[in-house]
């Protein structure tokens, strides 16, 4: 779930809200965490955010292992920039929990 939440509330920065995922206007991000919460009959998002974090951690960690040893397409990846990518991710998260909680 906190993995699906990451794309779907999503735990991205407005421009690449508008840009990359295609919203028309930056996106109510508290609302959609509701609502996904809601959906799966979660009667509190107490927790979730930190659970999103945690789960970016992971998949930046697993992409760093991956790579380092030489496993395709992570290799590639890491040498196109994608840990800084998922790096600066997780700095933005951290800064902007706010608009989730």
């Amino acid at each position: 779930m906190a993995y699906a939440l990451d794309y779907v509330a999503p735990f991205r920065d407005d421009a690449e809200c508008l840009r990359w995922l295609h919203y028309p206007v930056p996106p109510d991000r508290r609302r959609r965490l509701e609502l996904f919460c809601t959906g799966y009959g979660i009667n509190s998002s107490e927790g979730i955010v930190d659970a999103v974090i945690a789960r970016q951690r992971d998949n930046a960690d697993l992409v760093r292992c991956l790579a380092e040893h030489g496993d395709e397409p992570q290799a590639t990846w890491a040498s196109n920039g994608l840990l800084s990518q998922l790096g600066d991710r997780i700095t933005w998260s951290l800064a902007h929990r706010h608009l989730f909680e």
